[in-house]
């Protein structure tokens, strides 16, 4: 066994390896227990999970971090609930895992994400969830991963569509203005913080030796050519003519920043207030920093329309208050204060990477022996989008 749960001995199996590792990490905890270990529903990663952890003593505190940990950063206390009349306590966890085969992307950094989500979370006003421990050791669950304290929230689903079904299509057109409006301002708070003070050089792009202003399209590059095609000499239709584009055309950066990535408000967790509640909707977390960078912030913004676009086109509508392209980008100035400069840039971009991830899943999968045709492989969402940014 690898240490993935499958049937109800390999869950038992994963769940008493869980328990070790806690014991290890909590050696004055009395009675430690888990229960609830589960995977979360639909739109989150295949290798999350989440549980309750019980237990009589002292409350959590300063967990001690693995060695992910940005240099001169100190564990932050965990929060837990205060003790019965007993003294149980009980703490709702993430335990976030490493791919356990071939993932989408070259590299899945766990420290680099454990890294953000601390200093983000102890030096900004950045909703992230509060990490606590970080484990690379792959003996205990046969992969390395990292735990955080699970936030009270939800996401709109990607499949089936946000705009098709779930919270976000029960809101009112209000709401989900209110939703978008959060959301925006989450982001110019993300894109406020100074990388260099956070101490975020072990993120891409800010390492000694990467030069911030390219590295996003470096790193595309990179993954076209060596990840994507089998030959470098191979011709990946709409793909290369872009990322050539791209290069071409890239817009001075006056500011580099910490760039999310995987910007959607997939990887939002949100609070829905109860009905005539003061803020109907809150962004409670923002979460998966799997390819994040320092670069061009304002990608983000093109990220998010972008996944908006293929929830829309997924669900054959798009729900009113939600914003237009025009109307995404007059938030994101009036919350973040800059101008949004090259917007066609940032569009192209992101229907690329977001293009390319695609691509690359739906190769292995018919490897696999999936029925994916060829015609979903070179036709397949953002490729027109593509085509129209360029034509433009």
């Amino acid at each position: 066994m690898d240490g993935a749960p499958k049937g109800q001995a390999e869950n038992a199996e994963f769940e008493a390896r869980l328990l070790a590792w806690l014991a290890k990490r909590m050696p004055n905890a009395a009675d430690l227990r888990v229960s609830g270990l589960r995977k979360p529903g639909a739109g989150m990663s295949s290798d999350t999970h989440l549980f309750t952890v019980h237990w009589r003593g002292e409350a959590l505190e300063s967990p001690v971090a693995g060695s992910g940990a940005p240099r001169g950063s100190q564990p932050a206390p965990a929060k837990t609930s205060a003790a019965n009349a007993t003294g149980a306590r009980s703490l709702d966890m993430v335990l976030r895992c490493a791919p356990r085969a071939e993932g989408p992307f070259p590299e899945y950094d766990l420290a680099m994400q454990f890294g953000i989500m601390r200093q983000l979370g102890e030096h900004t006003d950045v909703p992230v969830p509060e990490v606590l421990w970080q484990e690379e050791d792959p003996s205990w669950l046969g992969v390395p991963f990292l735990t955080m304290k699970a936030v009270a929230g939800e996401p709109p689903l990607d499949w089936p569509s946000y705009h098709a079904s779930g919270f976000y299509a029960d809101l009112s057109e209000s709401a989900r203005r209110t939703l978008w409006t959060a959301t925006i301002d989450a982001l110019a708070k993300l894109h406020r913080a100074d990388w260099r003070a956070l101490g975020l050089d072990f993120v891409p792009g800010g390492r000694p030796g990467d030069d911030p202003e390219r590295h996003v399209l470096q790193y595309w590059r990179r993954y076209l050519d060596e990840w994507i095609k089998d030959d470098p000499r191979e011709v990946v239709p709409v793909y290369d003519e872009a990322l050539d584009w791209l290069e071409r055309n890239q817009p001075p950066c006056p500011r580099t920043g910490l760039v999310w990535g995987d910007a959607k408000l997939g990887n939002v967790l949100y609070r829905v207030a109860p009905e005539g509640g003061a803020a109907p909707v809150e962004v409670a977390a923002v979460i998966d920093w799997e390819i994040a960078m320092i670069g061009d912030p304002q990608v983000d913004l093109a990220s998010l329309r972008i996944s908006d676009l293929r929830a829309q086109q997924s669900a054959g509508r798009c729900l009113p208050g939600t914003p237009s392209e025009s109307e995404l980008i007059a938030l994101y100035e009036r919350a973040s204060g800059e101008k949004v400069r090259d917007f066609r840039w940032d569009m192209l971009y992101s229907a690329f990477w977001r293009g390319a991830v695609t691509i690359k899943v739906m190769r292995r999968m018919k490897a696999q022996g999936h029925d994916i045709s060829d015609e979903m492989l070179t036709n397949h969402f953002p490729v027109p989008l593509m085509r129209e940014l360029l034509a433009r």
